[in-house]
């Protein structure tokens, strides 16, 4: 495997293994029954997980019956390709998929949409992609993008973001998931699926140095799963946790913790390189001179708002409608 991809864990100022399992066990003491009811708002919050967990349990059974026929000859060396979304955030996913008609890449033979209202679904299955509506199954959810990073809707539609995974694990795919604000420019399956890489666990995009992700500062919004016993048992957590989402404001921050506990317990993890996987901290909308060349993909983060990333998109010049 090529060194300039493999980063070396644990670099200088890892916290030692028994510093994490603190900050990884402290949602313990949030849950503790006098806490809770100290704070109606983290009971709030359980209850709320609690539903949408219950509703995602209560349509396994039909949902894997479907999605198993819809990926029977909708997946690429076993991976399938996830995105999730409302009609609100539609704009963004056209844009992707003009980025690699553009390119010349082929996506729509691994390509699996989770659609959150039908107007959506019924859009991007008139472009020939393989389009799944679970109903309420993983959440209910307005047809508006969010108003701000972080509220109460931005938190409700990661809901989405962790079921896809959990169920496409479930049905033995490899998973790879990503956000709607990205574009690409070459095609990230030819490194990320390379024969080279089969020995990873998990590819995480690099988020940037921003110190609530410490200390991995992984992107939660494009990553590569394995279906290997290690990213089943990562995601599960990510998955059960969902309440911490709620109380964090972030599934990020709930991805980097549970990825870092993973990593101790021997997931065999790599954070893509800023060049090739490029993250919106490279990038403002008054300096470009971060951004790399030739990157696989781009990603229009570290935006609060629908607002900001068309912005970003235009003063990059990746915006192709």
């Amino acid at each position: 495997m090529n060194d300039r991809y493999s980063q070396k864990f644990p670099f200088s100022g890892f916290p030692r293994c028994n510093e994490e399992q603190v900050l990884f066990t402290c949602g313990e003491m949030l849950d503790h029954e006098m806490y809770i009811n100290d704070h109606p708002q983290r009971a709030w919050e359980i209850n709320r997980a609690r539903i949408c967990l219950g509703a995602f349990e209560a349509g396994r059974e039909k949902r894997e019956r479907e999605l198993a026929g819809i990926l029977r000859h909708c997946n690429r060396q076993n991976t399938v390709l996830a995105m999730t979304l409302n009609s609100g955030f539609s704009e963004l996913l056209l844009n992707w998929v003009k980025s690699c008609d553009l390119h010349n890449i082929e996506v729509r033979s691994w390509t699996l949409i989770v659609a959150l209202d039908e107007t959506t679904a019924q859009q991007f299955e008139r472009l020939g992609f393989a389009v799944y509506y679970p109903g309420t199954d993983y959440g209910s959810h307005g047809d508006d993008p969010v108003d701000e990073y972080g509220d109460k809707a931005f938190q409700d539609m990661m809901f989405p973001k962790n079921a896809v995974v959990q169920d496409l694990l479930s049905l033995g795919y490899d998973v790879l998931f990503q956000d709607v604000d990205l574009v690409w420019l070459k095609d990230p399956g030819d490194f990320l699926l390379d024969p080279d890489r089969q020995l990873l666990d998990a590819q995480f995009m690099y988020d940037g140095p921003n110190w609530l992700y410490a200390p991995l500062y992984a992107n939660s919004g494009f990553f590569h799963l394995r279906n290997t016993a290690q990213c089943r048992r990562l995601w599960q957590l990510v998955h059960d946790s969902f309440d911490k989402v709620y109380h964090y404001g972030s599934q990020q921050r709930v991805v980097n913790k549970v990825l870092t506990h993973r990593y101790f317990r021997g997931l065999k993890l790599d954070l893509l390189a800023e060049a090739d996987f490029a993250n919106g901290h490279l990038f403002t909308w008054d300096d470009m001179s971060g951004l790399p060349t030739d990157p696989y993909v781009i990603h229009c983060s570290w935006t609060s708002n629908l607002e900001q990333k068309m912005k970003k998109y235009r003063m990059a010049n990746i915006w192709y409608l």
